[in-house]
């Protein structure tokens, strides 16, 4: 049941980022006020979201390079097969944190234009499947992780499994040797009783020696 738990809120986990929202708006960047596909990632740092994004770049043929002065990264020449009538795209990312959240903004340039949905519609249809598979490509890396993290987990429950199993077979072998000592101690107690009797009859048999002696010494007087 647990294992089925765990599994519906991994699935979850990855519905809701792929379901997570675009929208097309005009954000600043270094060439100025431009159009831009904008959606929010939750969970993860914006460095590991900044190295995944240049790994899952690297599908597309291109060099992408981040200039730190401006905070943007640029994917040049990129051959982005969802975005039609495109022999390459440049693309511009920029990342920001926003509380809990990382925001992307996406620039792409196609023939030294930025695209948007009013002048190149099917172009940004691409535009958007790109986004969307790289949402996707975040969703699974942090499914990964968390597969790891619930492998790591199963595993030290399993030693600790172990540990109290080992703990288990030491108690059972600990009675097996307080019992025998009970035993030894409940026949040393039976020898000690006896030795106690030939002690008090020792005694008593001194005592009479004692007392004729002493009648041997008032005679004497």
């Amino acid at each position: 049941m647990k294992k089925f738990l765990l599994g519906i809120s991994i699935l979850l986990i990855g519905i809701t980022n792929m379901n997570a929202q675009v929208t097309e708006v005009e954000k600043p960047m270094s060439m100025g006020l431009k159009n831009a596909l904008v959606t929010n990632f939750r969970d993860i740092k914006q460095k590991k979201l900044e190295d995944l994004w240049e790994d899952f770049m690297k599908q597309f043929d291109c060099k992408t390079k981040k200039d730190k002065k401006l905070g943007e990264y640029l994917s040049d020449n990129a051959h982005v097969y969802y975005i039609v009538n495109a022999p390459t795209t440049d693309i511009y990312a920029r990342f920001a944190e926003l509380g809990p959240m990382i925001e992307l903004s996406l620039f792409f340039v196609v023939n030294d234009a930025f695209l948007s949905s009013k002048t190149n519609t099917e172009q940004m249809k691409g535009a958007n499947e790109l986004l969307r598979q790289f949402v996707v490509f975040v969703d699974k890396y942090k499914t990964n992780e968390r597969l790891e993290d619930e492998q790591k987990n199963l595993k030290k429950a399993e030693s600790e499994l172990k540990k109290l199993a080992k703990d288990n077979e030491s108690l059972h072998k600990d009675i097996e040797n307080y019992k025998e000592k009970i035993r030894k101690a409940e026949a040393d107690i039976v020898k000690n009783l006896s030795e106690q009797d030939a002690s008090n009859a020792k005694i008593t048999e001194q005592a009479k020696k004692v007392d004729a002696v002493k009648q041997q010494l008032d005679a004497l007087k």
